[in-house]
């Protein structure tokens, strides 16, 4: 079959133009050359959760750091899928309607279309004997064992749901940079209007029927100052004064782009491999679209 397909291919290649052919090469060549920066970008990763050692949050180093414990909720705080209702700490959904295509020869194909995807930007915690670390899983590379998919055909268009979540209590393996903020009270204060800030961001309805004077239908940069403050006025109400007692740690995304940030349910040991299997792929791509390329230029060459 696959030799039936290459003289196939064989046979059509005089037949293209020579901007046929180049664009078609140059088209496989990119696909070649993304799997290879892939897989170089993979190889790195692998590299740095094999080389990077396992910290204590009570006595993690300042910088690049790699933890494992539990992922738990912030104090007082609670998430909710939107699309399941299921309790968790960090969720990651996408919609997709199922669309048809016909082309001129009057075949028929079907594809799914994206109308909806949604990260939770919520911080949540992960915490081993040792202590407690507040994670701000923005820009993270999520990988979770709970990923559910599901279809629902009572639309005109068929819809399709897809869902990953990370449930409180489960194991949580993480890597970023690690940073103990002091006892200062304005750092502590940051983080609650941040927090704050964000759950008022779901109901925006809300914020435009308070803060919207223009009624444009959106915040301008000066609207959303005001939201701010009243966000800050708030946390300086219901916290007062008080400087907290115990260092806050922060796990988030590193300024140094060699420095990956990724949150996983995945045990360390499975998420190598994980990432290892990938790294053969790419390989895999990389020799297939790179030996097809040559191939098809000597065909047309000789031909």
């Amino acid at each position: 079959m696959i030799r039936e397909f290459f003289d196939a291919v064989a046979a059509d290649i005089p037949n293209y133009s020579d901007t046929e052919f180049l664009v078609a090469t140059v088209l496989i060549s990119t696909i070649g050359l993304y799997a290879f920066y892939l897989m170089v970008k993979r190889h790195h990763v692998t590299r740095l959760i094999e080389n990077t050692p396992t910290s204590k949050i009570r006595s993690a180093a300042q910088g690049y750091v790699e933890l494992n414990g539990k992922a738990q909720l912030m104090d007082g705080s609670s998430l909710t899928s939107p699309i399941s209702s299921r309790s968790c700490v960090w969720f990651r959904y996408i919609i997709e309607k199922e669309v048809t295509h016909h082309d001129s020869k009057g075949n028929t194909t079907t594809s799914w279309q994206v109308i909806k995807k949604k990260t939770s930007e919520e911080l949540f915690l992960i915490e081993d004997e040792t202590g407690r670390c507040i994670i701000d899983p923005d820009d993270a590379d999520v990988v979770t064992t709970d990923k559910r998919v599901w279809y629902k055909r009572d639309f005109m268009q068929p819809r399709r749901y897809t869902e990953e979540l990370i449930t409180e209590s489960e194991p949580l393996y993480a890597i970023g940079l690690f940073k103990t903020v002091d006892r200062a009270e304005r750092h502590h204060h940051r983080l609650h209007v941040s927090t704050l800030l964000r759950q008022w961001k779901k109901s925006p309805n809300l914020l435009l029927l308070k803060y919207d004077k223009d009624n444009n239908g959106e915040l301008n940069q000066q609207e959303w100052q005001q939201v701010r403050m009243a966000a800050e006025r708030q946390i300086q109400r219901e916290y007062g004064h008080h400087a907290s007692q115990q260092p806050l740690n922060l796990l988030e995304m590193s300024h140094n782009t060699n420095q990956a940030f990724i949150l996983s349910t995945l045990s360390e040991e499975n998420l190598i491999k994980r990432y290892k299997f990938h790294l053969i792929g790419y390989i895999t791509i990389f020799f297939i679209t790179g030996s097809f390329v040559a191939w098809a230029v000597s065909v047309r060459i000789g031909g």
